[in-house]
C-alpha cells in the first residue's frame, strides 16, 4: 500500500500495488456439500461441511464457502489443495491472497455468477464475520482487482477504483518493502 493505511475501514482512500507473488487453489468439484483443503504451507489438510465453526488458517477458507452460502449462492463441494509464496504473518496480505484464490476457485468451479468487482465485498465478509479479523476491504480488493503496472487507487466508500500506471520495473526501479 502507497498510502492511505488504515483509511480502508474508514472509508478513505488506498493506493495499493500487486506484488509478484501468488497464492494458487487447484480445484476439483465432488457431488457432496463438503470440502477437503490441503494446504502446502501448513502441509495440513482439512475436511469440513458448515455444521461445525472452522478455526485457524482453515477458518479463511471455510469463511469463504458460508460467505457464498449466505448471499444466496449454490456453493459446489470440493478438493482444493493451496499452494502461496505469500509470506505469513508479513503483513502482506495472505490471508486476503488466500480468500481471494479459494473465492475464485470456487466461483469458477461452480459457474457462479459473481461479477469481479462484488468479489472484494465478500472476501472480506468471510474475513469479518467468519474468520473474526475486523479488517478493511483494501487487501482484498488488491487481491482481486489489482493489474500488474498499476496501481489501484480505490475509494473505500463507493468502491470504486482508478487503475493509475506504475510500472516501476519498466522505469529501471523497485521498491522496497520494509
Amino acid at each position: 500500500n502507497l498510502i492511505g493505511e488504515h483509511t480502508d475501514y474508514n472509508d478513505g482512500f488506498v493506493l495499493p500495488f500487486a506484488l509478484p507473488r501468488r497464492t494458487i487453489v487447484a480445484a476439483s468439484r465432488v457431488d457432496t456439500p463438503e470440502w477437503t483443503v490441503w494446504s502446502e504451507q501448513a502441509d495440513e489438510r482439512i475436511a469440513f461441511d458448515l455444521s461445525e465453526h472452522v478455526s485457524g488458517w482453515g477458518a479463511y477458507v471455510a469463511g469463504v464457502v458460508w460467505a457464498l452460502r449466505e448471499a444466496g449462492f449454490d456453493v459446489p463441494g470440493a478438493r482444493m489443495a493451496i499452494t502461496s509464496d505469500v509470506p505469513l504473518g508479513a503483513g502482506l496480505s495472505s490471508s486476503a491472497a488466500l480468500e481471494s484464490s479459494v473465492l475464485t476457485a470456487l466461483v469458477d468451479l461452480g459457474g457462479l455468477d459473481l461479477p469481479v468487482d462484488e468479489r472484494p465485498a465478500l472476501a472480506q465478509r468471510a474475513e469479518n464475520d467468519y474468520a473474526g479479523m475486523p479488517c478493511g476491504i483494501m487487501d482484498q480488493s488488491a487481491s482481486i482487482r489489482c493489474r500488474a503496472g498499476h496501481a489501484l487507487f480505490l475509494d473505500c466508500r463507493t468502491l470504486e477504483v482508478e487503475h493509475i500506471p506504475f510500472d516501476v520495473a519498466a522505469a529501471g526501479l523497485a521498491v522496497l518493502v520494509i
